[in-house]
C-alpha cells in the first residue's frame, strides 16, 4: 500500500495535493480573472477557491475540485493551501516586459479635431498634411496648426477711396448680427472711418433701440432704411460724405435680400458712388441644418464672406467653419464674446487653427 501511495503522489501534477477527499491545485494568472479561468479549465465548473494570494506580477489561487463537506475539512484545506502558497518567491508569476509604447504623434491632433466637431474628411486631410510636413524638430500640433490654417480661405472687405462701402450683415435671428455690426463699427471708428449704422428691422422696437444704443456709445449716426430712395439720393448728392454704411439685417433673409437689392438699384439710379458687400453671420452654436438653410437662403445676394459668432458658447465650433468653406465662403471675422473690441477678431490662419485645435480663440 505504501508503494502504491508513493506512486500515486508521484503521478500528480506539480502544485497538486490531496485533502479532505478532494484535490487541491495551485493555479496562477496575471489577473484574478486569468487565474479563475485557469482554475475552471483545470478543475471544471465546480472548482472552489480555498485561498488566494496576490503577488508582484500576478495572482495565485489554491482551488479544490470538490466542495468541502464540513467546516473542519475546509479548515484543513486552508492550512494546506497556506503551505502551498509559500514561499511566495517560488509562486510569483514572472511579469512579462511591457510592450514598447508606440509613438503616435498624430493621436492628439486627431482627438482635438474630433472633439471640436471636425468632420472625418477634415481630420483625414489635416493628418495627411501633418505627415507630409512631419520632422523631428517640429511638434505635431504646430504642424497641424499650419495645415488647418491652409484648409480655410479668408475674406476681406473691399475699400475704395471716394466710395461709400455699404456692408450688410444678414443671417437668421439669434446669430448675433446686431452685436457683430456694432463690433465692426467700433473697429472702423477706431480706424478713423466715418460710419453710419442702419437697420432693415425698424418694425421691432427692441432691435432698433439696441442699435441706437450702440450708435450712441460709438458716437455715430443710426438710421432706418424705411426710405431707401431718399438715402440713396443723399449719398448721391454728397459723394464721400460717408465712408461706411453698415446695415443690420432683420433675420428674414429673403426679405432682407429684396430690400438690399432695391437699395442698390436706387443708389445706382442716383449716381451714388457705392460698393455693396454682404457678410453672412453664422452662429457656431446653430445646428448644421440651420447653418445650411441660412447659406442656401443667402445665395442670391452672393455674400463676400462669413462671420462665425458665439465660438465661446460651444465646444464644437468647427461645423460652422466647415459649412462656410463647403459653400465657398471665406471667413471674414470670428467672435467669441459680447464685448465690442476684445471679442471681435479678423479671421487669420492662426486664429482658425486655435478654433480647430483648442476649441476657442487663444
Amino acid at each position: 500500500m505504501e508503494s502504491t501511495s508513493q506512486q500515486s503522489t508521484a503521478q500528480r501534477p506539480e502544485g497538486t495535493q490531496r485533502q479532505g477527499g478532494g484535490e487541491l491545485r495551485l493555479v496562477k494568472g496575471r489577473t484574478m480573472r486569468d487565474a479563475l479561468l485557469a482554475a475552471r479549465r483545470d478543475l471544471g465548473a465546480r472548482a472552489v477557491v480555498v485561498d488566494q494570494r496576490t503577488l508582484p506580477g500576478g495572482v495565485s489561487l489554491v482551488v479544490s475540485d470538490t466542495v468541502p463537506r464540513s467546516t473542519q475539512i475546509l479548515g484543513a484545506m486552508r492550512e494546506t493551501a497556506a503551505q502551498m502558497l509559500e514561499p511566495s518567491a517560488e509562486l510569483a508569476v514572472e511579469p512579462e516586459p511591457a510592450p514598447a509604447r508606440k509613438r503616435t504623434p498624430l493621436a492628439d491632433v486627431e482627438r482635438r479635431l474630433r472633439e471640436h466637431g471636425g468632420s472625418p474628411g477634415l481630420r483625414e486631410s489635416v493628418l495627411e498634411g501633418v505627415c507630409a510636413l512631419e520632422s523631428d524638430d517640429s511638434h505635431p500640433l504646430d504642424l497641424a496648426a499650419k495645415v488647418v490654417g491652409e484648409q480655410f480661405s479668408l475674406a476681406s472687405l473691399p475699400a475704395v477711396a471716394g466710395e461709400t462701402a455699404v456692408i450688410s450683415l444678414i443671417g437668421q435671428t439669434g446669430t448675433g448680427k446686431t452685436t457683430t455690426l456694432a463690433k465692426l463699427a467700433s473697429r472702423m471708428v477706431r480706424a478713423g472711418r466715418r460710419v453710419v449704422l442702419a437697420t432693415l428691422d425698424s418694425g421691432r422696437i427692441g432691435v432698433e433701440a439696441q442699435l441706437r444704443a450702440f450708435g450712441s456709445e460709438l458716437r455715430v449716426p443710426t438710421i432706418s432704411l424705411d426710405d431707401p430712395a431718399r438715402l440713396a439720393a443723399e449719398l448721391g448728392r454728397v459723394p464721400g460724405r460717408v465712408d461706411v454704411l453698415l446695415i443690420d439685417g432683420s433675420g428674414d433673409e429673403g426679405r432682407d435680400i429684396t430690400a438690399l437689392q432695391a437699395f442698390e438699384d436706387h443708389c445706382r439710379a442716383s449716381g451714388a458712388r457705392t460698393r455693396f458687400s454682404t457678410l453672412l453671420v453664422l452662429a457656431a452654436t446653430a445646428s448644421e441644418d440651420a447653418i445650411r438653410a441660412a447659406i442656401n437662403a443667402a445665395e442670391p445676394i452672393e455674400p463676400v464672406g462669413a462671420v462665425i459668432t458665439k465660438i465661446d458658447e460651444t465646444e464644437r465650433p468647427l461645423p460652422a467653419l466647415e459649412q462656410a468653406r463647403e459653400a465657398g465662403l471665406g471667413l471674414a471675422f470670428l467672435t467669441n464674446g459680447p464685448d465690442l473690441a476684445p471679442h471681435f477678431h479678423r479671421a487669420r490662419p492662426e486664429r482658425v487653427a486655435d478654433v480647430a485645435l483648442l476649441g476657442r480663440i487663444a
